[in-house]
């Protein structure tokens, strides 16, 4: 009767982790650009995905990862000037090889960038926003705390 009992209390603490640690933005890296203002420097929408892609390829290598958990990930969104999401995609679980050469992200970025021309968007988007989930940094994370 008691093994039940610790392990229901292990199980309640790891969860417990598990929230103070996304709480606290453990393994989230973000990044937006300007997109207006092009004049002084803000960014061309022809270069967003390339801009993206390189900004995930840096944070990438920066990550944590405990017993070769590499995975992260991602999602990017155009935003209006009041912060309103005008178009986004998101992935579900990717390797930082998926962000190189003809991988699922470089392509599926490149397919949305282009979309997104095509129907007008970045004539009324203000932002590009770029978010990234390190699995690993969090698994490194929690394996730290016990």
């Amino acid at each position: 009767m008691l093994r039940p009992l610790m392990r229901r209390l292990r199980q309640q603490s790891m969860d417990s982790r598990v929230r103070e640690a996304l709480e606290a933005g453990i393994g989230l890296y973000h990044n937006h650009w300007d997109l207006k203002g092009q004049e002084q420097g803000g960014l061309r929408p022809e270069e967003a995905g390339r801009t993206a892609l390189e900004w995930c390829r840096h944070t990438m290598a920066r990550m944590r990862r405990p017993y070769g958990l590499d995975y992260v990930t991602f999602a990017l969104a155009l935003l209006d000037e009041n912060n309103q999401e005008l178009a986004r995609m998101s992935f579900g679980v990717l390797r930082p090889a998926d962000f190189y050469n003809e991988g699922a992200a470089v392509q599926r970025i490149d397919q949305a960038v282009r979309a997104w021309l095509t129907a007008g968007h970045f004539e009324r988007a203000s932002d590009l926003s770029a978010v990234i989930f390190s699995w690993g940094d969090i698994t490194r994370e929690l394996l730290l705390a016990g």
